[in-house]
């Protein structure tokens, strides 16, 4: 029996279970939004990763759209953990210049989108300029983990902690990617987005978690 791609589709629904719970029991606050859209950004990805695998392999748009969906996601954590925080800036939106930038710039690149490998597990792809595209990605993640780092030693309220959890879980394939690239072994950076994106599940929970339990900036409308 053909496995491929049913991690992503199992996946897929329970985010989708955590989104309908959260726009049924959650409060209506900015925050809250914020998380619903993280978890349906990683729900998306993981549903195009399932539909690449099982009936569209060969379809460069929908990897495409996958790859420009799941770049807004760092910067989109970033917002949410400074909205946590409490900063507010009228430039704070710049943050998402590097994903308006690259979904622009890929189109022009569509052809070079490629599916190398599909497995039950991960999936590798070929995708222009992946260095820079990673660079981008992560440098927000690694922002939003320092200054929630910092908030959760100050605070230490659980929603806290395992909001930092589910960043670090998130992370961690990246850290031993990287580490064993060093090492010359570099196998597991080329499965990198798929497999991040599957740790994002744990990262998906403690949103969903926080938001549950978050009734603190109650909206009027």
């Amino acid at each position: 029996m053909n496995w491929n791609g049913m991690l992503s589709l199992l996946i897929a629904c329970v985010e989708l279970l955590f989104l309908i719970n959260l726009l049924i029991f959650a409060q209506k606050n900015k925050l809250n939004k914020i998380a619903e859209i993280l978890i349906f950004i990683l729900m998306l990805y993981q549903l195009l990763e399932f539909t690449i695998c099982r009936a569209a392999p060969n379809n460069t748009w929908i990897i495409y759209i996958a790859f420009s969906a799941i770049s807004f996601l760092p910067p989109l954590a970033l917002l949410f953990i400074l909205n946590l925080k409490g900063v507010q800036n009228k430039y704070i939106n710049l943050i998402f210049l590097p994903p308006v930038f690259f979904t622009i710039f890929y189109v022009f690149n569509i052809n070079v989108f490629k599916l190398i490998e599909c497995t039950s597990l991960y999936s590798i792809y070929k995708y222009p300029y992946g260095d820079l595209y990673g660079f981008f990605y992560y440098v927000p993640v690694i922002i939003s983990i320092i200054i929630l780092f910092k908030e959760t030693l100050k605070k230490r309220k659980a929603e806290l902690i395992i909001l930092l959890v589910g960043f670090l879980v998130m992370s961690f394939p990246v850290i031993v990617a990287f580490i064993l690239k060093l090492f010359g072994d570099g196998r597991l950076v080329t499965t990198i987005v798929s497999v991040m994106c599957k740790s994002a599940f744990f990262f998906a929970f403690s949103l969903f978690y926080f938001a549950l339990h978050n009734k603190s900036e109650k909206e009027n409308a």
